[in-house]
């Protein structure tokens, strides 16, 4: 016979007890008075007293450090404008030196000619005289010869000088190859160019040249030549006075020659 299934009885989940409501304070928990509000927070924004003469120091001190860097960043100012000075002048030295010819301290051929360009351009642009004077040294030779090269380049370093303090400040003078020096005048015409060649002359005549108590008697010729319209190029001012030079050493040298001699 077959046995009968017994089943468990499933048991009832238990129910959660209420929470108990404490009385609140001033009344109970069956419906008392509400509770007093908490006091509010104090906004950040709030300074003491002590805070404040903290932050006063702080501003003071502030103040102080900015006015220091302040007077520091003037001073930094017044070392870079003086070294932009300084920059300047030894640049300028440094193009002298560069543009100098060793011996006659005049300058040299290349910074001549570049010179001259720049001047024959100008003239151009704003329809300017430009005329040019070309030098040789007379009997070079025979001081070379005579005197040694020594006290030839003596010679030639003393022959700028004399050309120098006798030409115009806007002039340049240069050193154009051996006994020779050519000058370029921007704003001159034929008869003011002229009168400076013949200044240079004059000077150079006057000039004292000694050699172991013995005097030297130093001359130049000269030739002059001004830019005209029709020149293809500035070099053909530089021939033109070259020819009117050849003249004056054919002349019997220590002479001026210019293209209306």
């Amino acid at each position: 016979m077959a046995r009968r299934k017994t089943f468990k009885p499933v048991d009832e989940p238990k129910k959660a007890k209420p929470a108990e409501t404490k009385p609140s304070a001033g009344g109970n928990g069956n419906g008392g008075s509400p509770a007093a509000p908490e006091p509010a927070a104090t906004p950040a924004s709030s300074v003491m007293p002590d805070d404040l003469e903290g932050l006063r120091r702080a501003l003071l001190e502030a103040e102080s450090r900015r006015a220091e860097l302040d007077s520091l960043n003037e001073r930094l100012r017044g070392e870079v404008q003086r070294l932009r000075v300084e920059v300047a002048e030894l640049r300028a030295q440094v193009d002298l030196v560069a543009s100098a010819d060793p011996v006659s301290g005049a300058v040299n051929r290349r910074a001549f000619l570049d010179a001259f360009r720049r001047e024959w351009q100008r003239s151009r642009r704003y329809g300017r005289s430009l005329s040019v004077i070309m030098a040789d040294i007379d009997q070079f030779k025979a001081i070379n010869d005579g005197y040694g090269t020594e006290v030839g380049d003596r010679i030639l370093r003393l022959v700028a000088q004399s050309f120098r303090k006798t030409a115009r400040a806007s002039d340049v003078i240069g050193r154009y190859g051996g006994d020779s020096f050519a000058i370029v005048l921007p704003e001159a015409d034929l008869q003011a160019a002229r009168r400076v060649a013949e200044r240079l002359r004059k000077g150079l005549e006057n000039a004292v040249f000694e050699h172991k108590n013995r005097p030297i008697l130093v001359t130049s010729s000269f030739g002059v030549a001004c830019s005209e319209e029709g020149d293809p190029e500035p070099e053909a001012l530089l021939l033109r006075a070259d020819d009117c030079l050849y003249q004056a050493k054919r002349g019997g040298r220590n002479l001026v020659v210019d293209e209306e001699s």
